[in-house]
């Protein structure tokens, strides 16, 4: 079991010792946190990448956007590969979802992503779109642009439809 008062002492710990960006990561994982306690929909890495989903949605389209921090990063200073795949399955796996009835739901067998550009500026939006619907698999597609409007990666992703 995690001790509170020995996870308290690190916190200090690390946020006095931590520079403007670690500073800035940690108020991220903090906040992120703070939504999910207050959305229970979401799951927490949703919650700590800060993935907002446009609330115009269709039901075979939905735009996804993710801030481009510190925390999605990778030593090269750009958007780490996996956090553009999370964004892009998150954002598939809900047009998927909301394609079945009552009692089913919908898993990920498999997703191709192809990293175009680098995933660079403030933000990244992802844009679905149902492609196909049988009675045992989803296809959605998904692209992720930069907020230059360059389009940095392209996916599909196959979902399995299964009774809860």
């Amino acid at each position: 079991m995690i001790d509170f008062r020995d996870l308290v002492e690190d916190f200090q710990k690390l946020a006095k010792s931590a520079d403007e960006t670690e500073l800035a990561v940690l108020s991220g994982i903090i906040s992120g946190i703070q939504v999910k306690r207050e959305q229970k929909k979401y799951s927490y890495i949703s919650s700590l990448l800060q993935l907002n989903k446009d609330v115009r949605q269709q039901d075979t389209s939905l735009t996804m956007t993710m801030p481009n921090t510190p925390l999605v990063h990778n030593e090269l200073n750009i958007t780490h590969g996996g956090m553009i795949a999370t964004l892009i399955d998150s954002c598939i796996g809900i047009i998927a979802n909301s394609t079945v009835p009552e009692g089913y739901a919908t898993v990920t067998t498999d997703i191709q992503v192809r990293y175009v550009k680098p995933a660079i500026g403030d933000h990244l939006t992802c844009k679905c779109e149902l492609i196909h619907r049988g009675n045992k698999t989803i296809i959605v597609e998904g692209k992720v642009y930069r907020d230059d409007g360059e389009l940095c990666a392209v996916s599909t992703g196959n979902f399995f439809i299964l009774k809860i």
